[in-house]
């Protein structure tokens, strides 16, 4: 296997998968790219059949029934996180499922506590993984070995053959709709076309992993969504805008803004395997320049900036992402969903250019109006924006357009799918 499989940005990556090693290898693109991310191939092997071990341990230890047998339709929330990007994304589909008539019910991953579920929602795990599963499992490793590939690929490849054993036999028996918060990790891949109609709920902005999209539909947050999909996946008949509640009432940042604010997402190794060095000689730049900025850190980050930039770090919860926790700031991202969440909090927006490849249709996405390429143009934008009334204003407005852009104003579009799925010439429609 070349070395240049596993580094470059994800569409990089991705293209290199599906030369080597065909169109299997794309399936599980998630698990490939996010074991090998920063790994020799050594390292990535070990990592990915100590992965294997443990889905096989959860899929036959912490596995269940499957789901409870019902009359009516089930909404099956099948979740695989915690958080704004799981549960906390289909977590939004609620009333809508409700007044559609569904009875909901979550399917949760082994690993997930059902402590963090409503207490009124039945939460339901994974049919067990049979003898059968197994075997399979192990015949796809071995014969992916013997194929002389690498070791990463087989342990992916096997456990892909477990996780669809395990959802073929949870949902035989279902009859509905399926809820997704993405469409590519294993166990949400392997549920699809499994005769149940997917629907995969927009959980962040579409950064290259999104890709090729598999749901039946996908529920999107608004216009400028559309056009970043349509851009690179052409399936505009399967969108549907909704945005669940997202940008109801946006904030507009009028006032001059006191302060500045980093986002950090230096393991974010999908937006390119430069991403840590350049969010850290950019923090580097900026304090020289504004020694008051702070580097807002991602929850999934730890301690990656060292000397002043380690003494400007802030851990979440994040009062800029929270409406009028604190006064208007300049917050500035790279490829970040959380400068949504500054806008709609009354923030001022800078979209950074920084000088990496890929991930064109996110970064449509956050096109704010504001942009800086450097530290020193991100600085000259605050100046102005604290000295410049009419520009302050202008460029209020423009940032209010943008979020307009990013969140529709229109409720109802999961209603209006459903319905069209409880119609008898769609209901069983998969791909």
């Amino acid at each position: 296997m070349k070395s240049s499989v596993w580094r470059g940005s994800f569409s990089e990556h991705l293209t290199a998968l599906h030369q080597h090693f065909g169109d299997e290898a794309v399936d599980v693109r998630h698990e490939l790219f996010y074991l090998a991310a920063g790994k020799t191939s050594l390292a990535a092997g070990l990592r990915a059949f100590g992965a294997l071990l443990r889905d096989a341990w959860l899929l036959l230890l912490r596995a269940g029934p499957g789901l409870p047998v019902s009359a009516g339709r089930q909404a099956i929330l099948l979740t695989t996180l915690h958080g704004a990007s799981g549960w906390g994304t289909l977590e939004r589909s609620l009333p809508a499922l409700a007044l559609a008539g569904y009875e909901r019910l979550i399917l949760a991953h082994p690993r997930l506590s059902t402590k963090a579920f409503p207490s009124n929602l039945q939460v339901a795990r994974p049919a067990r993984a049979g003898v059968a599963d197994l075997l399979s499992s192990l015949r796809v490793f071995v014969g992916t070995l013997l194929l002389r590939r690498p070791l990463l690929l087989a342990c992916c490849l096997a456990r892909r053959r477990l996780w669809q054993g395990s959802l073929r036999r949870t949902l035989a028996n279902s009859r509905g709709v399926l809820l997704l918060h993405n469409d590519f990790d294993l166990m949400s891949r392997a549920a699809i076309n499994k005769g149940l109609p997917a629907i995969c709920l927009q959980h962040g902005v579409p950064t290259d992993e999104f890709f090729p999209t598999r749901a039946d539909w996908y529920l999107i947050w608004g216009g400028s969504s559309r056009q970043a999909f349509d851009a690179v996946d052409s399936r505009s008949s399967r969108l549907v805008e909704d945005a669940l509640g997202r940008g109801q009432v946006p904030l507009r940042a009028l006032e001059a803004p006191d302060g500045l604010a980093l986002l950090s997402q230096t393991h974010a190794y999908v937006l390119g395997d430069r991403i840590d060095n350049a969010l850290r000689e950019f923090a580097d730049a900026l304090l020289k320049r504004a020694p008051q900025a702070r580097i807002l850190l991602h929850p999934l980050e730890r301690e990656p900036y060292t000397g002043p930039a380690a003494l400007a770090t802030r851990h979440p919860p994040h009062p800029e992402l929270q409406p009028g926790a604190c006064a208007p700031r300049l917050v500035m991202g790279y490829c970040s969903t959380a400068m949504l969440d500054a806008a709609l909090a009354g923030h001022w927006v800078v979209a950074l250019q920084l000088p990496l490849d890929g991930n064109h249709a996110a970064r449509s996405v956050l096109a704010a109006p504001l942009r800086a390429a450097t530290a020193e143009q991100a600085v000259a934008v605050y100046r102005r924006l604290r000295e410049d009334a009419e520009f302050r204003r202008e460029a209020a407005e423009a940032q209010a357009q943008w979020l307009r852009a990013s969140f529709s104003s229109q409720s109802g579009g999961l209603t209006g799918l459903l319905e069209r799925i409880d119609q008898p010439s769609s209901a069983a429609c998969t791909q």
